[in-house]
């Protein structure tokens, strides 16, 4: 099972779906024991998105078990079936999570939570 604020490793649909790409993601969804979907941020290491200010840099730790400085794009998002995640990496740590609630919010124009 997995829980709000894991990160997992999964394939990360390519937005025009003509594949994907192994990757870790951010589970966003809550009550999850509920469906058999998550919903899932998209991780990426790339530097480029550095000053987005739709992503937030997650830094690599033990508890989240990430291996490199990444980023977590709040606006790049799919629903995936749980049978695709691969495994469990770890849990963004909840200091990640209080940070990112407003650029979540503000991706979808919900502003400050």
């Amino acid at each position: 099972m997995y829980e709000f604020g894991d990160v997992v490793l999964t394939r990360f649909p390519f937005t025009d779906l003509s594949g994907g790409k192994m990757r870790p993601a951010l589970v966003v969804s809550r009550d999850n024991a509920r469906r058999s979907d998550l919903v899932l941020a998209f991780i990426t290491s790339n530097v480029r998105f550095e000053d987005d200010p739709d992503v937030l840099l997650l830094a690599p730790s033990a508890a989240n078990g990430l291996k490199t400085r990444s980023f977590v794009r709040f606006d790049k998002l799919a629903t995936l079936e749980m049978g695709v995640i691969v495994g469990k990496l770890g849990e963004a740590e909840p200091e990640f999570l209080l940070t990112a609630r407003p650029v979540f919010h503000g991706v979808f124009g919900f502003g400050s939570p």
